[in-house]
């Protein structure tokens, strides 16, 4: 037998109810913040991603690809580890030594000058990884003319 409280008219007594409304409402937004912090939040450096025009449509592979990230004081982080380019470089080369068929995704902040994302690039299809990617953030648009937004 279960314990009640008893009280002098049956059905009468106190009703015990928990609002979880509130609860509710901070899971919600706790969830959004995550869901739009985490994705940038990637190597523990939050960088802004340069965004794309016409992206890829066969974007699946096997293998994980090397991260390389550039950040805004052109800091390169290669395997958690921030380094200089001329390091990067020759990181990069004995791990193309050990795999050749391993994949590089460069991740350049939007604020790097694009000059230095490039010669990068280059330098990673010079030593011969033949998969070099780039990752971006959202599409831009594009009206036909000559500049990009």
């Amino acid at each position: 037998m279960g314990m009640a409280v008893e009280t002098g008219k049956p059905g009468k007594g106190p009703k015990p109810s928990i609002n979880v409304t509130p609860l509710v409402d901070v899971v919600l937004v706790l969830l959004i913040i995550f869901m739009l912090i985490i994705p940038n939040m990637q190597d523990d450096k939050p960088i802004e991603l340069i965004s794309v025009m016409f992206p890829d449509k066969d974007a699946d592979s096997k293998d994980e690809p090397l991260v390389v990230t550039i950040d805004r004081n052109e800091v390169y982080t290669l395997e958690e580890q921030d380094m200089a380019r001329e390091q990067a470089i020759a990181l990069l080369k004995d791990v193309y030594a050990k795999s050749p068929k391993r994949k590089v995704l460069l991740r350049g902040d939007a604020k790097v000058p694009y000059k230095a994302v490039r010669t990068f690039f280059k330098d990673v299809q010079d030593i011969g990884f033949g998969g070099v990617s780039l990752a971006v953030g959202s599409q831009r648009k594009w009206d036909g003319g000559g500049e990009v937004d």
